[in-house]
Order: structure tokens, then C-alpha cells, then sequence
């Protein structure tokens, strides 16, 4: 079974809807949820997102973000209201989401450190050689 697959599966047995449910507001024959959320068949792109914009906010939103996709609407942010916070998204993040962004904390956190660094090194006296 594919990671997208496998995501949005999750996402709708938490959401807390039946599959008829689902398939009634997405407007998705309930047979071929059914065989979806059973591993027999994958799902075209149009049904899988109808049925990705039926579930309740928090699933929807952990869903794209785990296949990453952030959607933001920054028009209607203000002062970031709209943006969720890195604490929300790692709560939500897989383990491979949670290694990635540790390695990459790793090294924003090494090349800070190396700048501050290179920047001190700079006020050292320099040496002038006499030709």
C-alpha cells in the first residue's frame, strides 16, 4: 500500500465518520471507499481529495500536512492566526516527518553556530605581510 494511501485511510478512521457517511458528503460511491479503505483499489486523485475535503478540520489538516501539503492562506492570516504553529505540526508528524525535521534543526543549529563563529574569527588582528 502506498504512504498516500495509508494517510488518508488514517485520517478518516480518525475522524470518527462512518465510510457511508463519508462517501454520502463526498459524493463517492460508498463501494469504492469501501474497497479503498480495504487495500483492494487505489482511489483517482478527484475522489481521493473529495473525500479528503469531507473530513472534520484537525484530519484534513494533519492529512496534507503529512503528505506535504501546507496550505496557507496568508490573506486571511493576521498576525499569523491563520498559520499553524511548529508545536501543532510536529505533534501531528510521523516518525520519518519527526527525523527529517531533527536533521534539519541539526543543521540550521550548526550553520548558525559556524556564522556566529566565522563572524568572531573576523575581529581577530589580521596579518599583513610586507612585500
Amino acid at each position: 500500500m502506498d504512504r498516500h494511501q495509508e494517510i488518508l485511510i488514517a485520517a478518516i478512521r480518525e475522524s470518527g465518520l462512518t465510510a457511508r457517511e463519508i462517501a454520502v458528503k463526498a459524493g463517492v460511491h460508498e463501494s469504492t471507499l469501501s474497497k479503498f479503505l480495504d487495500g483492494k483499489n487505489d482511489l483517482k486523485a478527484g475522489n481521493y481529495f473529495k473525500i479528503l475535503s469531507v473530513l472534520p478540520a484537525p484530519q484534513r489538516q494533519a492529512t496534507l500536512e503529512r503528505l506535504s501539503i501546507i496550505v496557507i492562506d496568508v490573506l486571511s492570516c493576521e498576525d499569523n492566526k491563520g498559520v499553524r504553529s511548529l508545536v501543532d505540526m510536529i505533534e501531528v508528524a510521523t516518525d520519518d516527518e519527526m527525523e527529517a525535521a531533527m536533521i534539519a534543526i541539526g543543521r540550521k543549529w550548526k550553520r548558525e553556530r559556524s556564522y556566529r563563529g566565522h563572524t568572531k574569527d573576523s575581529q581577530l588582528p589580521t596579518l599583513t605581510l610586507r612585500v
